[in-house]
């Protein structure tokens, strides 16, 4: 059985890998021949958003922007709620996150709204309800991007089939300070490499049952909630090389209600956190029997529990 179960990793992290390899190379193509438009807040005179005559306001530039095209921002703070049209891509100019700033402009509203296709890289994005909002059924990718100070969460996706054509990838994000998690998403195909999730005011990350997901090279630090609350019905949730740490609650927490999943975290971290490494919560009586493919590695791939208060793994919790 153990065997087994080692190949069958090894082709799911071969899957995954294969998906990562489509996933940055595939957007050289799309956008190979884009139109590019520039946004300036500095600009004077008319407006048609070449590079000698920029647009004033990204919103301005989004609703001149076709399916294919790239937005390009220089440096500053742009007071605005912005929606990224299908299949358009927003960049900061300089290719620095902390120079164009997108602060929200309404707090009843996400800052940047993300329609299928959209890209979103090189940006800070301050305030709103939600600081990112992919919306339903949407594709989308941040890259290098801060994400913080929303009253909600930080980056909240809606709900998608759990397939490449509909994934979300945050890659290389700092999510921080938001006043809920700093992920939430519903379920569909989520792939988190490289991220900050730290000191947000709920969870780190929270996925929904169901949810199929990477996850690798992540912090999830100092959280005032979970570094992630996760579900194991329906899951298959895969990664290595993640951080749990000074939570304020558990490392992780992982909730069953009584279907089968999988969920496997090699070679990760939980260290420090205020309850246990990892919690197991039965919400019913099924979800008692279902932890089985709950896992942390073996050997060489077997996670690190250090200095957790209550316990580095706790018995199966009953919440219900």
């Amino acid at each position: 059985m153990g065997m087994f179960y080692r190949n069958f990793w090894l082709s799911k992290e071969a899957f995954f890998a294969l998906v990562l390899v489509v996933l940055f190379v595939t957007p050289l193509f799309v956008f190979g021949g884009s139109r590019v438009i520039y946004v300036d807040k500095d600009a004077s005179g008319s407006e048609d958003g070449t590079s000698s005559h920029p647009y004033k306001t990204i919103s301005k530039a989004l609703k001149n922007a076709d399916d294919g095209d790239e937005v390009r921002v220089k440096n500053g703070t742009y007071k605005e709620n912005i929606t990224l049209p299908k299949e358009v891509s927003l960049y900061g100019h300089s290719e620095k996150r902390d120079k164009v700033i997108i602060e929200s402009d309404n707090d009843d509203k996400p800052t940047v709204s993300m329609k299928h296709g959209t890209v979103l890289s090189h940006i800070t994005v301050k305030g709103g309800r939600h600081g990112v909002r992919v919306l339903e059924g949407a594709k989308a990718h941040v890259f290098d991007v801060v994400v913080k100070n929303s009253d909600r969460d930080g980056i909240h996706i809606d709900s998608a089939s759990c397939d490449k054509k509909h994934r979300v990838l945050i890659d290389k994000t700092r999510i921080i300070n938001n006043n809920r998690a700093g992920i939430f998403s519903e379920k569909r195909f989520i792939v988190i490499l490289n991220s900050d999730v730290v000191g947000n005011g709920s969870d780190g990350i929270d996925l929904a049952s169901g949810t199929k997901a990477w996850l690798e090279g992540n912090r999830l630090n100092d959280n005032k909630g979970s570094g992630a609350k996760l579900v194991l019905d329906g899951a298959s949730l895969y990664g290595k090389k993640n951080g749990f740490r000074n939570n304020h609650r558990e490392g992780l927490e992982v909730s069953a209600y009584g279907a089968q999943g999988t969920i496997e975290l090699k070679r990760s971290a939980f260290v420090g956190n205020d309850r246990y490494g990892v919690a197991r919560v039965a919400r019913t009586t099924g979800g008692t029997k279902m932890f089985g493919n709950l896992s942390f590695g073996q050997g060489v791939n077997e996670s690190r529990f250090e200095g957790n208060t209550l316990g580095n793994l706790s018995s199966i919790v009953r919440g219900f």
